[in-house]
């Protein structure tokens, strides 16, 4: 196992008990030691929003898509974090691609459509008013 691979290991198995500090700090040294892991970068992105922290998430994520961008986890991922940030189009964006790179990603395709009949609703309100 690469030393990356360790910070990894200790990242995530601190993300599965919610201490969400120490699996930000264990993956950021584990992108310093190779930055060329999009899984590292890709767990990154999940700590940074699990605290909430969704530019930084997002940040971490297209890190990851620029290593290997045809990974659908990584577009939904981004879709999580640009929705959660409130910029919906460019969630939607990313659902969609995912999609495309994965058409049976059933997470992808509940978020895509949750987040459709959101924005028709939110419209639909405005039209209205």
């Amino acid at each position: 196992m690469t030393e990356s691979e360790g910070h990894i290991e200790k990242g995530l198995a601190a993300f599965k008990a919610s201490d969400l500090q120490t699996a930000i700090t264990e993956l950021e040294e584990a992108t310093r030691k190779d930055p060329t892991n999009y899984r590292a970068f890709n767990f990154l992105g999940a700590a940074y929003a699990g605290k909430g922290k969704y530019n930084a998430a997002i940040g971490a994520f297209k890190s990851a898509e620029q290593i290997n961008p045809n990974v659908a986890s990584i577009h939904f991922n981004l879709g999580q974090a640009y929705e959660a940030a409130g910029v919906p189009t460019e969630a939607e964006y990313e659902y969609d691609y995912a999609l495309r790179l994965d058409p049976t990603y059933s997470r992808a395709q509940d978020a895509l459509k949750a987040l459709r009949a959101r924005l028709r609703h939110e419209a639909e309100a405005n039209s209205s008013e």
